[in-house]
């Protein structure tokens, strides 16, 4: 399995939350396992390496995406 499909295996789909139509994506298992959350981290140090793809600014939105952002 490559590191794309291993780490999508790990987000919950929660259809029709907080609304209809909308599928909530909850990266709780993420979070909740150190060996996938290491290799995340290691996806993100590795893409953004090079200086050209490196990002300005890095914003971790809600609670979860603090814990990343960081």
């Amino acid at each position: 399995m490559d590191t794309s499909a291993y780490l999508k295996s790990h987000i919950r789909t929660v259809p029709d939350w907080p609304a209809p139509g909308v599928q909530f994506r909850d990266i709780t298992p993420l979070l909740q396992d150190p060996k996938v959350f290491r290799v995340l981290i290691d996806t993100f140090v590795h893409r953004y390496m090079d200086p050209a793809l490196r990002p300005d600014v890095v914003a971790g939105l809600d609670a979860r995406g603090f814990i990343i952002g960081s």
